[in-house]
């Protein structure tokens, strides 16, 4: 069995010995029967008897734990499960480099810079010597040509404009 960390316990929760689990990846909470934490020895498991999702993360009943006292000794604590119960995360796709193709405009370069407002990607290219940024939504791309770092884009009405003065 490959154990796989994903988070830690943040807190008791309630009177009856609940903790809360702050995950950092997802699992599928469905499925997990037991966690394991990270103790000085190795890894101990704990079993599940009741899971729930909240705000702050997962609230968690572990058989053993019946009191606040002995869940308040988890606090802190990292928490691992079986790898097969964690989904895999998707990897950043690489921009930088794809030449970006406007069906409007044609090329207008290869894409320098990419960033994240908290909404969307935002892609930067230098054209002309005049710098573009774009949204880089799935209704503005209309194909990837990832062997030729291609780039085919369809930017709304006007924005590509605005950079240019047009």
């Amino acid at each position: 069995m490959e154990l796989v960390y994903v988070g830690y316990f943040s807190k008791v929760h309630g009177i009856k010995g609940q903790v809360v689990l702050k995950t950092e990846r997802e699992i599928f909470i469905d499925e997990v029967n037991a966690v394991f934490v990270e103790t000085t020895s190795g890894k101990a498991p704990h079993f599940i008897s009741d899971i729930k999702e909240n705000k702050g993360g997962l609230i968690l009943s572990l058989e053993e734990l019946d009191s606040v006292e002995k869940a308040r000794a988890l606090t802190g604590k990292k928490v691992f499960v079986d790898a097969s119960f964690v989904a895999e995360e998707e990897e950043d796709f690489e921009w930088t480099g794809f030449e970006l193709i406007d069906s409007r405009h044609g090329s207008l370069g290869q894409i320098r810079e990419v960033s994240d407002n908290g909404v969307q990607l935002l892609v930067t290219i230098d054209f002309k010597g005049q710098e573009i940024i774009l949204p880089l939504v799935e209704d503005f791309i209309e194909r990837i040509d990832e062997a030729e770092k291609k780039l085919f884009f369809k930017a709304p009405e006007g924005l590509i404009d605005m950079y240019l003065g047009k």
